[in-house]
């Protein structure tokens, strides 16, 4: 089964694309797939998405333009880039909120090798452009060295320790064994085929088909106990196709549902969870139905949906949520009087 494509990483590629093949002109367009982690195929759709990209008109030499000769032999050459070949200008406000955001991740992925390098040198580069002030977009501004993060050898994180594993089955494309808990604190141990690692700015996810609920699902990586590489190779599996009907809460022998509105800031939920049905109104929010496999399921899903959520339909479902909420508050609770 194919993973779904998310919308952001395929913006984010078709943005870094121009500019990374300005930098390697001529360059095999399987050169180019191994760089972005994709397949051949996906950069030659993502170039003949970028050739009728560009400014309003259309005409000649208002599109990104690549050189047909080359894209015929197999490389990748830009004849007219757009200004897209030119690395992006950051405002002092958006090259901190990155600076932060890297902070996190950072911190997510303190163990991974593979990540390590590019995280330590966009931070580097990144500080370095707010004391400097090197662009006309971007304030001076000194960043002491403490915010960059410190190396700490040896240390060793359980999510950092499932990260890597998720990543070798992934690449190894072999079953795992995860001992999960999700957002209601419900303990349990399944089988699943990993599909691919997902991120919101917030916490990785793994998509996964799940072999006892016979479903595709998401695990939030802090949430995995354990991850256990099996001998067992993964297997795709083809999602059962549903039906458009009416948005009732719960049909009868069928699973239950949840009509859920969301904030702009949701749409990851949209990307991560199949939906029987989506509608986005004009200012932006999103109105999705989801089912869920049982229903304490579906009050993991509101809760983990947190601020991104708008309103929660049925009303009995939103108490729940609450009173889960409410239950996990007083676990953390010293005993100290509350102000």
């Amino acid at each position: 089964m194919m993973a779904r494509v998310s919308a952001s990483d395929q913006l984010a590629r078709l943005l870094a694309l121009p500019a990374w093949v300005a930098d390697n002109p001529g360059v095999s367009i399987e050169k180019a797939a191994e760089h972005f982690g994709v397949t051949p195929a996906v950069i030659e759709r993502d170039v003949n998405t970028l050739w009728v990209s560009g400014l309003p008109g259309g005409l000649h030499g208002d599109l990104v333009d690549f050189d047909a000769v080359d894209f015929d032999a197999g490389r990748l050459r830009l004849a007219e880039p757009l200004g897209l070949d030119r690395p992006v200008r950051l405002t002092r406000q958006e090259a901190i909120s990155l600076l932060m955001a890297l902070r996190v991740l950072a911190d997510l992925l303190a163990d991974d090798e593979a990540s390590a390098a590019g995280l330590t040198s966009t931070q580097q580069a990144l500080t370095d452009l707010l004391a400097a002030g090197a662009s006309n977009d971007v304030d001076a501004m000194a960043v002491p060295r403490a915010a960059l993060p410190v190396e700490r050898p040896g240390h060793s994180t359980r999510t950092a320790q499932v990260l890597g594993t998720v990543r070798r089955a992934l690449r190894d494309k072999r079953r795992l064994h995860l001992v999960y808990v999700s957002a209601t604190d419900t303990p349990s141990e399944r089988d699943v085929d990993p599909i691919t690692l997902k991120s919101d700015g917030s916490h990785m996810t793994l998509v996964a088909w799940c072999l006892s609920a016979k479903a595709e699902r998401s695990f939030r990586l802090d949430r995995i106990e354990s991850a256990q590489l099996l001998d067992t190779p993964a297997i795709r599996h083809r999602s059962p196709r549903r039906k458009a009907g009416p948005e009732t809460d719960r049909s009868a022998g069928d699973r239950p549902r949840a009509r859920l509105t969301l904030r702009p800031t949701g749409r990851w939920l949209v990307e991560q969870i199949p939906c029987v049905s989506q509608e986005e109104t004009a200012d932006g929010s999103l109105r999705v139905v989801v089912e869920g496999r049982d229903r304490a399921w579906l009050v993991g899903l509101v809760l983990s949906a947190g601020r991104h959520l708008i309103a929660v339909e049925p009303a009995d479902l939103a108490q729940d949520a609450a009173a889960a909420a409410e239950r996990a508050l007083a676990s953390y609770d010293t005993g100290t009087e509350r102000r």
